[in-house]
């Protein structure tokens, strides 16, 4: 059979009894659409027989007169006309064994797509009953991987562009469920397109019949909600009796068990230390991202960085404990000094705002440094260390240096302690990549930190 293509003149040359005037791409479009191939193969099978009189599909017939906008810009006000290319004879990737030409049907080099997800817990992001978005990651079929592959398309206007597109229960879900743990969650869309979305050679802009826009942006976001919510990660794990505990830990065969059994491969499992925080599912595409089947298979290396025993599943949104000192007396230390690795999580006025890096300074949009707290063998507290070196207050300053004597830290109902007050104190909350200095005189912004065990 001729392909689509080459029939669109004969069936436009037939179609003048439909429409006096007609728009070309509209009818190919609709001919090709992934919901209509069987049907738009049947006809063109008949079409082109001398001796068969065959009426025009329906759908086809209406899209001769259609009207589709053409608006194009990096905010388009209205969608945009492109549509995926259909793929017709769709491969599976990663399974070739000969190069494949067509990567608008064929996902290469990125070959093995990964739907990762976060359970956040400090802070706690999104529902307490369910885990949330990371992003979709093309993966080479090697484990390696490509990042940032098309400066041209790291738009910063992910939120504006799924409104043109009128996508307002996708950008409802995402708010949901694709959540920064800082709070900036356009920041974070436009983060995991940019460097993974635009690496996905199927959403080329090439890949779409009519692009105007930023079709391969939204198609994107949709591919990855729809495996997520497919996924249900929580339910899955709840039923095999793996919930969320502050006392119940967990080990490694019993949470891929549990996944591996609902997805039909192993998963990747991520922690932090011992905190259980991340899942990510592996799939590889037969066709295109957006009109493929994602179909499971095994992680492309081994990635899972979790102990085999001894696995923290801990609950989202758990109270911070107060200092419960009264004011004008001497705050006694309480509880076990820190020890082992954490992080020192930041909190004023009862909310979370970032945690301390590892020279020692207050940051709001960075990663959190691990440090390590030693108990002191008098028993009247405990040394931190940073990857930069012994924690101590210098000159009025909490700072971690290779130079430093350490100092002894305590800790009150769950904050740090410095000569037996939590209270520590900044110029200002830290915005963007600015740092602050974290103080022990009083000054603008007082904060407490507070050790979350890795």
């Amino acid at each position: 059979m001729p392909p689509l293509t080459s029939l669109l003149l004969l069936l436009l040359l037939s179609a003048s009894s439909v429409a006096a005037s007609c728009n070309a791409d509209n009818c190919l479009r609709a001919l090709r659409a992934p919901t209509k191939i069987a049907e738009a193969q049947s006809f063109c099978a008949t079409f082109t027989s001398a001796s068969a009189s065959v009426a025009i599909p329906t759908f086809a017939a209406a899209a001769l007169t259609s009207t589709i906008s053409s608006s194009s810009s990096s905010a388009p006000t209205s969608a945009p006309t492109g549509t995926p290319k259909v793929c017709l004879n769709p491969q599976l990737s990663c399974q070739n064994t000969t190069a494949v030409e067509d990567l608008c049907c064929f996902n290469s080099p990125g070959g093995q797509l990964l739907l990762t997800e976060f359970w956040d817990t400090a802070p706690s992001t999104g529902p307490n009953n369910s885990w949330t978005i990371h992003g979709l990651w093309p993966d080479k079929c090697d484990g390696t991987y490509e990042a940032n592959c098309d400066a041209s398309r790291e738009y910063t206007n992910i939120t504006a562009i799924l409104k043109a597109y009128s996508k307002t229960d996708l950008l409802e879900y995402m708010t949901t469920y694709w959540k920064d743990y800082q709070g900036d969650d356009e920041t974070f869309w436009e983060h995991e397109w940019g460097k993974h979305g635009t690496c996905i050679s199927t959403l080329d802009t090439e890949c779409y019949e009519g692009h105007r826009g930023q079709e391969e942006v939204v198609d994107y976001f949709e591919v990855a909600v729809g495996l997520f919510g497919g996924l249900r990660s929580f339910e899955v794990l709840a039923a095999a009796g793996i919930l969320p505990s502050t006392t119940t830990t967990y080990t490694l065969s019993a949470l891929q068990s549990a996944l591996t059994a609902s997805h039909g491969f192993p998963v990747t499992l991520g922690c932090s230390g011992t905190l259980f925080e991340e899942i990510w599912y592996h799939y590889n595409v037969l066709g295109s991202v957006p009109t493929g089947t994602f179909i499971p298979t095994s992680p492309d290396g081994s990635k899972s960085d979790c102990p085999e025993t001894g696995i923290r599943y801990v609950p989202k949104y758990l109270p911070v404990s107060p200092t419960t000192s009264v004011p004008g007396s001497t705050p006694t230390p309480t509880g076990t000094p820190y020890v082992g690795k954490g992080f020192l999580q930041a909190y004023t006025s009862g909310t979370h705002k970032g945690c301390l890096i590892s020279a020692g300074t207050w940051y709001t949009t960075g990663t959190c440094a691990t440090y390590t707290a030693v108990n002191v063998a008098d028993g009247s507290g405990f040394t931190l260390t940073s990857s930069k070196g012994p924690c101590d207050i210098i000159a009025g300053a909490f700072t971690c240096a290779a130079g430093n004597t350490a100092g002894v830290f305590t800790s009150i109902d769950g904050s740090l302690a410095y000569a037996n007050s939590t209270s520590f104190y900044a110029a200002a909350i830290p915005v963007g990549t600015v740092q602050q200095k974290v103080l022990t005189a009083v000054d603008a912004v007082e904060v407490e930190f507070v050790w979350q065990i890795i």
